[in-house]
Protein backbone atom coordinates (compact mmCIF):
# COMPACT_ATOMS: atom_id res chain seq x y z
CA UNK A 1 0.00 0.00 0.00
CA UNK A 2 1.41 3.79 -0.99
CA UNK A 3 1.96 6.32 1.46
CA UNK A 4 -0.09 9.21 0.85
CA UNK A 5 2.67 12.24 1.26
CA UNK A 6 1.21 14.71 -0.51
CA UNK A 7 -2.67 16.09 -1.43
CA UNK A 8 -3.82 18.50 -4.22
CA UNK A 9 -7.08 20.18 -3.77
CA UNK A 10 -8.67 21.17 -6.93
CA UNK A 11 -11.35 24.20 -6.42
CA UNK A 12 -13.26 26.49 -8.14
CA UNK A 13 -11.71 29.73 -9.36
CA UNK A 14 -15.03 31.80 -10.15
CA UNK A 15 -16.73 30.92 -6.35
CA UNK A 16 -15.33 33.75 -3.88
CA UNK A 17 -16.22 31.04 -1.23
CA UNK A 18 -13.82 28.33 -3.12
CA UNK A 19 -11.19 30.98 -3.35
CA UNK A 20 -11.36 32.10 0.09
CA UNK A 21 -11.09 28.21 1.50
CA UNK A 22 -8.38 27.54 -0.91
CA UNK A 23 -6.42 31.20 0.78
CA UNK A 24 -6.94 29.51 4.44
CA UNK A 25 -5.95 26.20 3.36
CA UNK A 26 -2.18 27.62 2.29
CA UNK A 27 -1.80 29.14 5.77
CA UNK A 28 -2.54 26.00 8.01
CA UNK A 29 -0.02 24.01 9.62
CA UNK A 30 -0.42 20.73 7.66
CA UNK A 31 1.15 16.58 8.24
CA UNK A 32 2.15 16.71 4.61
CA UNK A 33 2.23 19.18 1.95
CA UNK A 34 -1.43 20.76 0.18
CA UNK A 35 -1.23 22.50 -3.28
CA UNK A 36 -4.19 24.36 -4.11
CA UNK A 37 -5.12 24.04 -8.30
CA UNK A 38 -7.81 26.15 -9.77
CA UNK A 39 -9.79 23.62 -11.65
CA UNK A 40 -9.24 25.36 -14.92
CA UNK A 41 -5.41 25.11 -14.20
CA UNK A 42 -3.63 23.55 -16.87
CA UNK A 43 -1.33 21.96 -14.35
CA UNK A 44 -4.39 19.42 -13.51
CA UNK A 45 -4.43 17.73 -16.86
CA UNK A 46 -0.49 17.66 -17.11
CA UNK A 47 -0.27 16.09 -13.55
CA UNK A 48 -3.37 13.87 -13.67
CA UNK A 49 -3.67 12.76 -16.96
CA UNK A 50 -6.09 9.64 -16.61
CA UNK A 51 -8.23 11.89 -14.33
CA UNK A 52 -11.92 12.52 -16.05
CA UNK A 53 -12.48 16.47 -16.07
CA UNK A 54 -13.32 17.47 -12.45
CA UNK A 55 -17.02 18.57 -11.92
CA UNK A 56 -17.05 22.56 -10.39
CA UNK A 57 -19.79 21.78 -8.58
CA UNK A 58 -17.91 18.90 -6.39
CA UNK A 59 -14.73 19.50 -3.95
CA UNK A 60 -12.10 16.74 -5.39
CA UNK A 61 -8.56 16.07 -3.80
CA UNK A 62 -6.26 13.72 -5.16
CA UNK A 63 -3.50 11.58 -3.38
CA UNK A 64 0.21 10.88 -3.92
CA UNK A 65 -1.06 7.42 -3.63
CA UNK A 66 -2.94 8.05 -6.89
CA UNK A 67 -6.41 7.93 -4.84
CA UNK A 68 -9.38 10.77 -5.67
CA UNK A 69 -12.13 11.66 -3.02
CA UNK A 70 -14.96 14.08 -4.09
CA UNK A 71 -17.61 15.53 -2.01
CA UNK A 72 -17.34 15.20 1.77
CA UNK A 73 -14.75 12.61 1.28
CA UNK A 74 -12.78 15.23 -0.14
CA UNK A 75 -13.38 17.51 2.38
CA UNK A 76 -12.54 15.12 5.19
CA UNK A 77 -9.40 14.15 3.58
CA UNK A 78 -8.19 17.50 3.63
CA UNK A 79 -9.06 17.88 6.94
CA UNK A 80 -6.72 15.22 7.71
CA UNK A 81 -3.92 16.53 6.65
CA UNK A 82 -4.02 19.59 8.59
CA UNK A 83 -2.60 19.45 12.14
CA UNK A 84 -5.37 21.74 13.81
CA UNK A 85 -8.10 19.46 12.36
CA UNK A 86 -7.07 15.71 11.56
CA UNK A 87 -8.57 14.84 14.97
CA UNK A 88 -11.64 15.91 13.72
CA UNK A 89 -11.41 14.42 10.29
CA UNK A 90 -10.61 11.25 12.11
CA UNK A 91 -13.92 11.87 14.48
CA UNK A 92 -16.32 13.08 11.83
CA UNK A 93 -15.60 9.67 9.45
CA UNK A 94 -16.65 7.41 11.61
CA UNK A 95 -20.29 5.73 11.14
CA UNK A 96 -22.41 7.61 13.55
CA UNK A 97 -21.18 10.88 12.61
CA UNK A 98 -20.49 10.47 8.67
CA UNK A 99 -23.68 10.96 7.45
CA UNK A 100 -23.88 14.48 9.55
CA UNK A 101 -20.71 15.20 8.14
CA UNK A 102 -21.92 14.74 4.74
CA UNK A 103 -24.77 16.63 5.16
CA UNK A 104 -23.03 19.34 6.80
CA UNK A 105 -20.84 19.81 3.71
CA UNK A 106 -23.32 19.44 1.22
CA UNK A 107 -25.02 22.19 3.00
CA UNK A 108 -22.35 24.45 2.19
CA UNK A 109 -21.33 23.24 -0.82
CA UNK A 110 -24.04 23.68 -2.23
CA UNK A 111 -24.90 27.20 -1.08
CA UNK A 112 -21.04 28.06 -1.89
CA UNK A 113 -22.20 30.75 -4.21
CA UNK A 114 -24.93 32.48 -1.88
CA UNK A 115 -22.59 32.40 0.82
CA UNK A 116 -19.90 34.55 -1.17
CA UNK A 117 -22.31 37.14 -1.72
CA UNK A 118 -23.53 37.34 1.84
CA UNK A 119 -19.94 37.13 3.13
CA UNK A 120 -18.72 39.55 -0.16
CA UNK A 121 -16.01 37.19 -0.81
CA UNK A 122 -14.76 37.56 -4.59
CA UNK A 123 -12.96 35.46 -6.79
CA UNK A 124 -9.84 36.59 -8.54
CA UNK A 125 -11.88 37.13 -12.14
CA UNK A 126 -14.81 39.25 -10.09
CA UNK A 127 -12.24 41.18 -7.93
CA UNK A 128 -10.18 41.95 -12.02
CA UNK A 129 -13.55 42.43 -13.51
CA UNK A 130 -14.22 45.26 -10.82
CA UNK A 131 -11.37 46.84 -11.03
CA UNK A 132 -11.04 47.22 -14.82
CA UNK A 133 -14.65 48.60 -15.21
CA UNK A 134 -13.64 51.03 -12.85
CA UNK A 135 -9.92 52.28 -13.54
CA UNK A 136 -9.73 50.77 -17.15
CA UNK A 137 -7.63 47.77 -18.35
CA UNK A 138 -4.35 47.89 -16.20
CA UNK A 139 -1.45 48.91 -18.80
CA UNK A 140 -3.37 52.08 -19.21
CA UNK A 141 -2.90 55.15 -17.36
CA UNK A 142 -6.27 56.61 -15.73
CA UNK A 143 -4.78 60.44 -15.41
CA UNK A 144 -5.22 63.23 -17.97
CA UNK A 145 -1.92 64.87 -17.01
CA UNK A 146 -0.22 61.21 -17.24
CA UNK A 147 0.82 61.51 -13.68
CA UNK A 148 0.73 58.18 -13.03
CA UNK A 149 2.60 56.98 -15.77
CA UNK A 150 4.94 54.07 -14.87
CA UNK A 151 7.84 56.48 -16.78
CA UNK A 152 6.64 59.51 -15.15
CA UNK A 153 8.40 61.21 -11.53
CA UNK A 154 7.82 59.50 -8.32
CA UNK A 155 6.11 56.48 -7.54
CA UNK A 156 2.52 56.79 -8.70
CA UNK A 157 -0.50 54.72 -7.57
CA UNK A 158 -3.61 55.71 -9.60
CA UNK A 159 -2.32 58.98 -9.83
CA UNK A 160 -1.28 60.16 -6.44
CA UNK A 161 2.33 60.17 -5.70
CA UNK A 162 3.33 57.91 -2.85
CA UNK A 163 6.24 59.73 -0.75
CA UNK A 164 8.10 57.24 1.77
CA UNK A 165 8.95 58.44 5.23
CA UNK A 166 11.34 57.05 7.26
CA UNK A 167 10.31 56.28 10.63
CA UNK A 168 12.86 56.86 13.69
CA UNK A 169 13.11 54.49 16.48
CA UNK A 170 12.89 55.72 19.74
Amino acid sequence: MATVNRLWVLYDPSCGFCVRCARWLHGQSTFLPITCLPLDSEQIARRFPTLPEPDKEELTVVDSAGGVYRGAKAWLMTLWALQEYRAWSLRLARPGLLPLARNAFEMVSSNRHVLSRILRLKSERDVAEALTKTLGPADRPRCADGACHPKAGGTPVLGVEVRRERLEHR
